[in-house]
């Protein structure tokens, strides 16, 4: 077996340069047609000169569409559905994790530094396979809910791989040459190293997370019931796939992105990290103070219910004290004993009044969230209102009125 050679860190003062991984099976499942051949286009597409001709063959592996947050001149953040085209901007949204790398310090506390476990045992926990195309929160869950993203079909072409994810530049060590390139054209910029190799690392990383959620045969029939796989996939198929992907196994998560270093990752715990790094540089300011990770809640009154069920606990308990203390004062030995008397004065006050400052928390912390929302609608309704009227629409009859009544996770 062959080992991976680890990324060496860069020495101060040297030139950054990314390194050549192979691609990481051999079996080619969507095999596309030469770049060279002849390929009849519908005429149509025929002055279509928008796309590449080595992306044009990779149509039929891409999704039908992408929504992604895009400057479009000069309204940042517009939430835009465009073409899926397999450029490194639309790679790097569908299969980067940002969010997790940054508090990858802390991801002990939301789950080990494993492989996940199988579908079978994830099922017979009582978790339910959610998909999920967001990779960031693959392998996350919550009480009976297990989140994943389906491999996509551009991941099984071994041409894809050639194409965006290796880097056929690299020659005998000297680095890569798309960096070089990048370098001499504009020297200052931070973003000049060649990506290929963390997207690489990205995908071969949720690749190898499915090896170990699909061991068995029952995994794979688990698979393909919630798509998780692409239908020309088959059992042997994917033996063979698992083999290659396995190939010097355990050293070969030198070559994935930290993150799956762990496998499942609670999202409760998540949600505390990322509100508790709130305030520097890892967190994400406001937003990550009230929403977390993953927010939690879809409506208002799902989330008070969740806020009152502890509440509705300790009342029960405190019925049950005052009732104790009740009857302790009626009995000689208590009735008369002043340490007691005190004891049932304060908590008689304290069950008076604690509920009452709890349920005022609750009702603030609620209103803390209906004004944030509010604003932040507010402020993407008028952002995307001008970006409307760049585009010769007039908002006030194009635009919906916002009702705030929900939560909204995206903001």
């Amino acid at each position: 077996m062959t080992t991976p050679t680890s990324e060496a860190s860069p020495q101060a003062g040297s030139t950054p340069s990314c390194q050549g991984f192979p691609i990481p099976f051999t079996i080619d499942i969507f095999q596309m047609p030469s770049i060279d051949s002849p390929v009849q286009k519908p005429a149509r597409n025929r002055d279509n000169a928008n796309l590449h001709s080595a992306d044009c063959g990779f149509q039929s592996l891409m999704p039908a569409s992408s929504r992604s947050k895009s400057k479009v001149d000069d309204y940042p953040n517009m939430d835009i559905v465009e073409r899926a085209n397999p450029k490194e901007e639309y790679l790097r949204k569908e299969l980067s994790v940002p969010r997790l790398n940054k508090i990858h310090n802390s991801l002990w506390f939301a789950g080990r530094p494993m492989p996940p476990r199988p579908l079978s045992y994830q099922l017979a926990t009582g978790r339910l396979i959610t998909v999920s195309e967001d990779i960031q929160v693959h392998m996350v869950w919550r009480p009976g809910c297990m989140f994943l993203k389906p491999v996509p079909r551009y991941l099984l072409s071994r041409q894809f791989w050639e194409a965006h994810l290796v880097c056929s530049k690299v020659r005998g060590g000297q680095g890569c040459q798309c960096h070089r390139e990048r370098e001499a054209a504009n020297p200052q910029d931070p973003h000049r190293v060649c990506e290929k190799p963390e997207l690489y690392k990205c995908a071969y990383g949720l690749l190898l997370s499915y090896t170990a959620l699909i061991q068995y045969e029952s995994d794979f029939h688990i698979a393909k019931y919630y798509h998780l796989l692409p239908e020309e996939v088959e059992w042997n198929t994917w033996r063979k796939l698992s083999w290659d992907l396995l190939e010097g196994s355990p050293g070969n998560l030198a070559r994935v992105n930290k993150r799956y270093l762990f496998g499942e990752l609670r999202a409760s715990r998540l949600n505390k990290i990322i509100r508790f790094k709130s305030f520097s540089n890892a967190g994400a300011g406001l937003g990550g103070l009230m929403r977390g990770y993953h927010f939690e809640f879809s409506t208002y009154e799902q989330q008070i219910g969740v806020y009152l069920a502890p509440v509705a606990v300790a009342t029960v308990y405190i019925a049950l004290a005052l009732a104790a203390m009740q009857v302790g004062l009626a009995t000689n030995a208590l009735k008369d004993d002043f340490s007691f008397n005190q004891a049932s004065y304060g908590f008689t006050i304290f069950a008076i009044l604690g509920p009452l400052v709890v349920l005022g928390g609750i009702f603030i912390l609620v209103l803390v969230f209906v004004v944030f929302n509010y604003w932040s609608t507010k402020a993407y309704l008028r952002s995307r209102s001008k970006f409307y009227g760049s585009l010769g629409i007039e908002p006030s009859s194009n635009v919906a009125p916002v009702v705030v009544t929900d939560q909204q996770e995206g903001g």
